[in-house]
């Protein structure tokens, strides 16, 4: 899945906030600090979730990156394996970003197949949910320019 919008922060700044939710996440697992440089030449970390008893443990890697242009994570489960990536630009003296996310199963089950299947049926509500995520992102960098 791959979606294109206009942003009406810069790229810097965009870049700078995905930079600081991963920091503040690395912070919180790992209670390591890193900085965008470490982000930017790359770095990877193990994330544990929990809920109802059960565990799973995702391996994510960030970068490298190129600096307010380019911000990609891929993330590793036992069953999957996907990224998710940020590319900026800028045309007209408009700033746009390109988002897009691939999820792949390491092994095709029945769960995998109806899994695929639903992502299918539901590609333009995934498409709108991304729009609507970068919208919020860009009025949350906007209300907290100067934190």
């Amino acid at each position: 899945m791959k979606v294109v919008s206009e942003i009406d922060v810069s790229p810097a700044l965009y870049f700078r906030h995905l930079c600081n939710v991963m920091i503040k996440d690395i912070k919180k697992q790992t209670n390591k600090n890193v900085t965008m440089k470490d982000l930017i030449e790359g770095y990877t970390y193990e994330r544990v979730i929990s809920a109802k008893k059960m565990s799973t443990t995702i391996k994510i890697s960030i970068g490298p990156l190129i600096e307010n242009k380019y911000f990609i994570t891929t993330y590793e489960t036992k069953d999957t394996k996907g990224q998710y990536y940020y590319d900026f630009s800028e045309a007209d003296d408009k700033y746009y970003v390109t988002y897009g996310e691939e999820t792949n199963y390491k092994a095709e089950t029945v769960g995998t197949y109806f899994g695929n299947l639903k992502k299918k049926f539901k590609a333009k509500v995934i498409e709108q949910n991304a729009l609507k995520n970068i919208d919020l992102t860009v009025e949350y960098i906007k209300n907290h320019k100067d934190e």
